[in-house]
């Protein structure tokens, strides 16, 4: 049976809801499960706290490393795969350190989960809204809370999570930028990651309809 244009069209505007409502869950997951993880680890002795912290921040490195070290010649491709195994190395350390009872291996799995999905939708966003973008956005927000503070508009518990939603809303317009304007009017995104998660049709650079 052969399959419409329309009928076409409507899988493909599924397909672009699918990635935006996958893209709202993981810039959720980025931002506030990890204040929800961070709260839980900080009941943990100092110690063991430390370790978590670590584990997370060294997830971090090595995801940073691993995307923007340059790597043009033999030495630097060799340099970068030390690096990157020498990282791995300490967060399987700090992760085994960390845990002292079966029960506490939540703590590094789940923090290395939230940091790679964080980590993730920063890529995309980056990706979408360049780096002037992301400034852009940051200054917009930043401003209008400072504003608010500094006029005591709001408190310092409001303002806190005013910034949490900032960071959440430039991570899932970053994210999904590419899939609402393919939406809106069928242009192709330009995002280098694929404009969004699971989206193999996106990130060309082509501008042409989907």
């Amino acid at each position: 049976m052969k399959t419409t244009s329309k009928e076409k069209n409507g899988e493909k505007s599924s397909r672009h809801w699918v990635m935006i409502i996958t893209n709202l869950v993981l810039a959720l997951i980025s931002v506030y499960l990890f204040e929800f993880w961070y709260k839980e680890v900080l009941a943990l002795e100092a110690l063991q706290l430390a370790e978590n912290i670590g584990v997370v921040l060294l997830t971090g490195l090595t995801y940073f490393i691993g995307k923007t070290y340059y790597i043009k010649g033999v030495m630097n491709t060799a340099k970068k795969i030390i690096i990157l195994i020498l990282l791995s190395l300490a967060i399987l350390g700090l992760m085994l350190l960390s845990v002292k009872v079966p029960a506490d291996m939540v703590y590094p799995f789940s923090g290395v989960l939230i940091i790679s999905v964080a980590f993730y939708m920063l890529s995309l966003t980056a990706g979408t809204l360049n780096t002037i973008g992301i400034v852009g956005l940051s200054l917009l927000f930043t401003s209008a809370i400072a504003f608010l503070k500094w006029f005591d508009v709001i408190s310092w518990d409001s303002a806190g999570e005013l910034g949490q939603l900032a960071v959440f809303s430039i991570l899932f317009i970053g994210g999904t930028w590419a899939e609402i304007r393919s939406l809106i009017h069928g242009i192709r995104g330009t995002n280098s990651d694929g404009s969004g998660f699971g989206d193999s049709g996106d990130g060309d650079n082509d501008t042409g309809s989907e």
